[in-house]
């Protein structure tokens, strides 16, 4: 993996491959109950599809785009494509229901391009379904995984899509009709969003607040305020570990040297990379990439 200087990125043939399913035109659906599990890393990566995954059994903690998430029984978990996510702890017993797939499936259909929807969804990637909601999200996981793995189907894809469509469909009711959501478009919560977009776009690159206070027009004070009241953390922290989880997937995914990576992470020095890595772990970047 020698010249790999990003966040290892997750797509539909890499899933495919890696779990051992079929790989249908852009789309992955589990059929064993640990399969998920199995395939799941403990270092951060991007997932270049969506996913749509119910949570029957178990439990896991992760972070999505940096922050921390929970996985209980009940959960529903929408990931949007190209976001980071890392691991933290998986039980043992953990059962998810996913469904993994390119929106190119979906792109004439006005529900690929939901802005708002979008916004929605990263604000508040996992949601505690009611009883009937679960039920109605396991019917459409079961139904499309029937038609996933039907031999002899002519019009399998157009039945995916179609049902991808319904899929989608009732997930937007769903974050309409969530109560968490009312008053959810205050400026400052939209702030934050488009704080960790750009997060996201320049971590590697840019370390500074007045950078992204500056790509947002507004005065690091202002924003400075705004990240820590609607998040509780200063922004400061926010790109602190971003840098890390970038640094903990290169060293995972690749054999480039930590001068290398210091480079990569617009360092300086390998020293000050060090230092910093350790600060923020307790391990030097050498003892984390073969500790795991």
């Amino acid at each position: 993996m020698e010249g790999i200087t990003e966040i290892e990125n997750y797509d539909i043939s890499y899933v495919s491959k890696e779990i051992g399913l079929l790989d249908i035109e852009g789309i992955v659906v589990n059929k064993t109950d640990d399969s998920v599990r199995k395939g799941l890393t403990n270092y951060p990566h991007s997932v270049s599809g969506f996913i749509c995954a119910i949570c029957v059994e178990g439990s896991a903690e992760l972070k999505i785009n940096f922050q921390k998430r929970e996985l209980k029984p009940g959960t529903l978990m929408v990931v949007l494509p190209h976001s980071m996510m890392e691991p933290i702890t998986v039980s043992d017993d953990l059962h998810i229901d996913t469904i993994f797939f390119s929106l190119d499936l979906v792109s004439r259909d006005s529900l690929s391009n939901d802005f708002v929807l979008f916004q929605e969804i990263r604000q508040m990637p996992c949601i505690k379904l009611s009883d009937s909601h679960f039920d109605i999200f396991r019917k459409h996981h079961n139904n499309i995984s029937m038609h996933y793995y039907r031999e002899h189907s002519k019009s399998k894809l157009d039945i995916l899509k179609y049902l991808l469509l319904a899929l989608l469909t009732d997930i937007k009711d769903l974050y309409n009709d969530n109560p968490e959501q009312n008053n959810k478009h205050t400026r400052g919560k939209e702030l934050t969003l488009q704080f960790f977009d750009l997060l996201y776009k320049y971590h590697k690159e840019q370390r500074s607040v007045s950078f992204y206070a500056s790509e947002m027009h507004l005065t690091t004070k202002y924003l400075t305020t705004m990240i820590r009241k609607h998040t509780g953390r200063s922004i400061l922290s926010w790109i602190n570990e971003a840098i890390i989880a970038q640094a903990k997937s290169i060293l995972k995914t690749s054999n480039l040297s930590i001068t290398e990576i210091t480079d990569a992470l617009h360092f300086t020095e390998p020293s000050l990379f060090c230092r910093f890595f350790k600060k923020h772990t307790n391990m030097t970047p050498s003892e984390y990439r073969y500790k795991y």
